[in-house]
């Protein structure tokens, strides 16, 4: 998952962003951010579960992303409500840690 620059350290429950960030500008609008939260919403009900994350990581050649269980620990990091999903506040709120955390 190196590639899209998104990491998972299951010591930290951390998410990397920086490959998912360069989709986006600095300072990326609410649009921008739903645009790829939408990218992942394969099925467009308003989440995105384990399965979605592993067929977009997948089709982004992002061989990691391939294991579910490693996506469900993903999704599971960043679901605050514990419903089993990330909803767009999740997705939001994870990329502006992500901004706030960006190295770069």
């Amino acid at each position: 998952m190196d590639k899209l620059g998104i990491t998972w350290e299951e010591e930290e429950e951390n998410i990397g962003t920086y490959g998912l960030l360069t989709l986006l500008d600095e300072n990326p609008s609410l649009e921008e951010v739903k645009q790829v939260f939408d990218m992942f919403d394969e099925d467009k009900n308003g989440f995105i579960d384990a399965f979605e994350l592993q067929r977009v990581l997948c089709s982004l050649g992002i061989k990691e992303g391939c294991d579910l269980e490693k996506c469900t620990r993903m999704v599971n990091a960043f679901d605050d409500n514990g419903d089993g999903v990330i909803d767009f506040t999740e997705f939001a709120k994870f990329m502006e840690k992500s901004f706030l955390y960006n190295p770069s």
